[in-house]
């Protein structure tokens, strides 16, 4: 008689039988599953998509040594990723083929050159004013 009345307690009273207990857990735990699954999947994608943005573009050695000239023009390696907003770590990944180099890469490093460029032009021009007087 216990036993009865400690059952009829530990299930839900909108469950009249433990057929309707059963079936409800096991929905509940099917739909937990699915749950799961659906972030599991949601997760995987993410870190393709993440990977993805870093080695979507070609590995290409001119690109790379392209890059690497760039840090030898504008003096170092870190002047370089700081032209691309990038941190050095990341240049030495894309320099290595672990990344891709975007072509805003390219464009970035080629801004930073000729801003280097023009600096440098604009001081030959003072030198020679001062010879010439």
């Amino acid at each position: 008689m216990q036993t009865a009345a400690l059952n009829r307690t530990a299930k839900p009273a909108h469950l009249s039988t433990v057929d309707d207990l059963d079936a409800a857990m096991r929905a509940r735990g099917n739909a937990r599953r699915a749950q799961e699954a659906a972030d599991a999947a949601k997760r995987l994608e993410t870190k393709r998509a993440a990977k993805a943005a870093h080695t979507s573009h070609l590995l290409s050695v001119p690109r790379m040594a392209g890059l690497m000239k760039a840090g030898v023009l504008l003096g170092s390696a870190a002047a370089l990723a700081e032209a691309m907003n990038i941190e050095p770590r990341s240049l030495r990944a894309k320099t290595g083929a672990e990344r891709g180099i975007s072509c805003d890469d390219l464009l970035a490093a080629a801004d930073a050159l000729d801003a280097r460029a023009a600096l440098i032009i604009e001081h030959a021009a003072k030198l020679r004013a001062e010879a010439n007087a």
